[in-house]
């Protein structure tokens, strides 16, 4: 297959901070080139457009060398006109009859034109299943990068709550020993330390097994360890596509659509035994035959020879009546097919628009959200450290910093995974 994707300029808009940084477009061409699915599909749609490419041969002629040969030995027994008699044992006779043979179907109903045009929307699909298994790998490569990143941006919100914990268990404990505080609220302070680092451990884990989801996506080892980019980057002014746009667009639609072209083309292939074949057939021939005895001793010909062959069905058991019974329910298949894909298709492309739209609004609120949980905390902080609140009041303000931390981080991949899934469905993740 020729080439003939490239991956869309913003998906490879990384900056690499690090030596030993794996950006995004770096993992979508490792994952292009070693990922398993695609070499399949791709070995499969070489063999379809192998066997489009055969299809020619039915409009070609076939040539053939045909060679007989063969030998005797005989007991000779002849009585000739004049009365003489002839009888000889051991009499030795050769043959041999070497031939060129043309055929050429010159009308079978049709059916070679049908055949190619099937044989060529099989090639079409085979191209598109390709690309559509391409556009797929890079929608998962992408949702799985920006989840790892996403972990270990909630990894690093666990570590500044734990930073925020260890300055509250200090307080605590200077105001546990100076008398101004219970011993509870340093015991306290100590447990949600604890809790954190407990959280921390944890999503480390998780973080290692996201990994491995992703060196799987890659064909790497799941141990093989990496570091990604710290922030996920959001494009929030897509250009929709209207129904038609997405018709021409959306992958799985138009396989649908090729799929019903080619049993279209199955059906006239059967039609085409209600209508009669006419083949032409020649041949170049050399005969020669011996004898060691008899009246012919030497008979040689050679020479072209040539004719037409008409056969016209007329009956053979209802078995081609069946077949097209067979045909209409097929192509009958095949348009109730398309038209679920096609209703499937609108459903989800309405559902990403939807989730496109809050997953913004989302984002838009808990940035907001976070400015004001930040702002909170260092105010509760300074107020606890001058005495002026409780240790109950600074923790309150410390975990809506910490659930404010993580839902802007959970806003910000749900933001790009809805993004993603719009493009997907859109067919914009790759493009020829």
């Amino acid at each position: 297959m020729r080439k003939l994707f490239f991956i869309l300029c913003f998906l490879f808009a990384q900056v690499v901070l690090g030596q030993n940084v794996f950006t995004l477009n770096q993992a979508i061409e490792q994952a292009l080139q070693n990922n398993y699915d695609v070499q399949i599909v791709k070995n499969k749609s070489t063999i379809t457009a192998i066997n489009s490419s055969a299809s020619v041969a039915n409009f070609l002629p076939q040539v053939g060398l045909n060679v007989n040969a063969g030998g005797s030995i005989n007991h000779l027994h002849q009585q000739l006109s004049n009365n003489t008699e002839v009888n000889r044992d051991g009499v030795k006779g050769s043959n041999i009859n070497p031939s060129v043979i043309v055929s050429w179907t010159l009308f079978d109903g049709m059916k070679m034109f049908a055949t190619k045009n099937r044989l060529k929307r099989l090639q079409e699909i085979g191209e598109l299943n390709y690309r559509d298994t391409l556009q797929t790998l890079i929608a998962q490569v992408i949702t799985a990068y920006y989840d790892v990143v996403s972990s270990n941006m909630q990894l690093k919100a666990l570590n500044d709550a734990m930073k925020i914990s260890e300055e509250r268990v200090k307080l605590t404990e200077k105001q546990f020993l100076i008398g101004s505080a219970s011993k509870v609220d340093w015991l306290q302070a100590r447990v949600d330390l604890n809790e954190e680092k407990s959280a921390a451990i944890a999503q480390q884990t998780l973080i290692e097994q996201k990994k491995a989801d992703f060196n799987r996506l890659l064909a790497l080892a799941p141990d093989n360890n990496f570091s990604t980019i710290d922030s996920i980057p959001f494009n929030d002014n897509l250009s929709l596509l209207s129904s038609n746009e997405l018709d021409k667009r959306n992958y799985q639609l138009l396989i649908a659509a090729k799929n019903k072209e080619a049993i279209q083309f199955s059906k006239n292939e059967i039609l085409s035994n209600y209508l009669p074949q006419l083949t032409v057939n020649g041949a170049y021939g050399f005969n020669q035959s011996k004898n060691s005895a008899g009246f012919t001793l030497l008979n040689q010909t050679q020479g072209f020879s040539g004719g037409l062959s008409l056969y016209v069905p007329l009956f053979n058991g209802t078995l081609t009546q069946k077949q097209v019974k067979v045909a209409d329910i097929n192509v009958l298949n095949a348009e109730t097919t398309f038209k679920k894909i096609h209703l499937l298709t609108a459903t989800k492309y309405f559902k990403a628009q939807k989730d496109f739209e809050k997953a913004k609004q989302t984002l838009k609120l808990e940035q907001e959200n976070i400015l004001l949980a930040d702002e909170n905390l260092k105010i509760a902080t300074e107020r606890f450290r001058l005495g002026q609140s409780t240790a109950i009041e600074m923790r309150q303000a410390e975990t809506s910093y910490t659930s404010a931390m993580s839902r802007l981080v959970n806003a910000k991949f749900n933001s790009k995974s809805s993004e993603t899934e719009l493009l997907r469905l859109m067919g914009q993740l790759v493009k020829e």
